[in-house]
């Protein structure tokens, strides 16, 4: 029974997401620590931050218990701005319980280097729409004659910090905590199976050949940030990468975003492109991140970067 007990005692002091003692953990127990802690981080920011947006409701004279909100985009905008509170509580639970500091996350002072993730998401989408408008599969209309800048540019820092959250989060903190202990490639598999999670709700709405080849190109798309991240040594570049690809995306190109529709507001949009109907060349109503195209442009990038990475023969991430 002493035997059964002690067994017991040592898979939950394993799996404790608070311990800040790694050391003497089997590698599954330790995998298993850092996926709750994942999922701590993650609800634990999202409660915060709802309870704040509620609180800025009261103050602002609506009464959300009664229904009472801002306009869905506002609504948005304040979900994408909100998104810094999940970067304070991965940098808290980083601080108190790995000991890290935000630079251990990428967070260096490489900074410029965020312009070469910005030049990765406008040649990537480039090449993704280009093929598509080539083949038929999106139609271009020409450009919006009323344009809300600056909804737009307030988009645009919607989008900066909510790309920023997402690398933080999957790339950060939880893919370089699980590379202490197993090999860098399953680090990044694990991670990315975290970053599409969130998309779930949305991407299973879509017919199931979209829910393929969307759920390929998360996968794709995961790799691709976090080889970047690895290959450059920081995080900036992937933050640059992720947040200008959505917000080219949505309010530049009026695409679908991971479901998301560019069709609400034209004028937060520049140029009028369009899906023409649904096929596999434009991901339907999921958006070009459902396209067999975007997974071609996809794969050849993480193919690249994977042989920069073996060129260089990285064994660890380093910051």
């Amino acid at each position: 029974m002493s035997t059964v007990f002690n067994t017991i005692k040592v898979f939950f002091k394993g799996i404790n997401p608070f311990s800040r003692n790694d050391e003497n953990v089997s590698v599954i127990l330790f995998v298993i620590r850092k996926i709750l802690a994942f999922i701590f981080v993650y609800f634990a920011s999202m409660f915060i931050a709802e309870a704040i947006a509620i609180i800025i409701h009261f103050a602002m004279g609506y009464n959300v218990l009664k229904g009472e909100m801002l306009s869905m985009q506002a609504m948005t905008l304040m979900k994408y701005y909100g998104y810094i509170i999940h970067i304070g509580v991965i940098f808290l639970y980083c601080k108190i319980f790995e000991r890290r500091s935000p630079k251990t996350l990428g967070f260096n002072k490489k900074v410029t280097i965020y312009l070469k993730g910005i030049l990765v998401a406008v040649l990537l989408l480039t090449v993704c729409i280009g093929l598509s408008l080539l083949t038929g599969a999106i139609k271009y209309n020409g450009i919006f004659k009323s344009i809300d800048f600056p909804i737009i540019l307030a988009f645009m820092g919607g989008f900066i910090v909510q790309g920023a959250m997402e690398e933080t989060m999957c790339r950060g903190f939880f893919m370089t905590s699980l590379s202490k202990k197993v090999v860098i490639p399953i680090a990044i598999f694990i991670s990315s199976i975290a970053f599409a999670w969130p998309h779930f709700s949305s991407l299973f709405q879509a017919d199931l050949i979209y829910c393929i080849i969307g759920l390929a190109n998360l996968l794709l798309v995961s790799a691709v940030f976090a080889l970047y991240i690895i290959n450059d040594g920081n995080i900036y570049v992937a933050c640059g990468l992720h947040s200008f690809w959505n917000f080219i995306s949505l309010n530049v190109c009026r695409l679908n975003l991971s479901g998301i529709s560019g069709t609400d507001g034209q004028s937060t949009a520049i140029f009028n492109l369009s899906v023409n109907g649904s096929c596999i060349l434009n991901g339907g109503q999921y958006g070009i991140e459902s396209s067999i195209l975007t997974t071609l442009v996809l794969t050849i990038c993480t193919v690249l970067l994977t042989l920069k990475f073996k060129k260089k023969g990285i064994k660890k991430i380093e910051f």
